[in-house]
């Protein structure tokens, strides 16, 4: 697969205003450009399409009161560049906590 270039990527910070992905047109990626989700109406899902979350000031948190249904699994895109210069921001008072890293946990093992 060849590489996406990220030339107009939004950066996904913490709360404490720390870099941990970017998001390109409709995806999620980690910082080394690696895939890790899909963002569909301002909502973040694995690319199985298990719900994580809310987009809400360029973090992904898990905000109450949002439908948290699962869509279709869709394929991976290609990998991307990640962009240059992804640099620290101040830190953003927001009241839900961050839950990112579900994008990058394995998928629950059906029981």
């Amino acid at each position: 697969m060849r590489a996406y270039t990220a030339r107009m990527a939004d950066c996904i910070y913490t709360s404490d205003g720390q870099p941990q992905g970017f998001r390109l047109s409709g995806h999620i990626y980690a910082l080394d450009g690696k895939p890790i989700g899909r963002v569909f109406a301002e909502k973040a899902y694995r690319l199985d399409g298990t719900y994580v979350g809310a987009v809400v000031n360029n973090m992904v948190v898990d905000k109450p009161n949002v439908s948290r249904r699962s869509m279709p699994a869709a394929p991976p895109p290609a990998p991307a560049v990640p962009p240059h210069g992804l640099a620290s921001r101040r830190p953003v008072c927001e009241s839900f906590p961050d839950c990112f890293d579900l994008l990058l946990d394995k998928a629950p093992d059906p029981a």
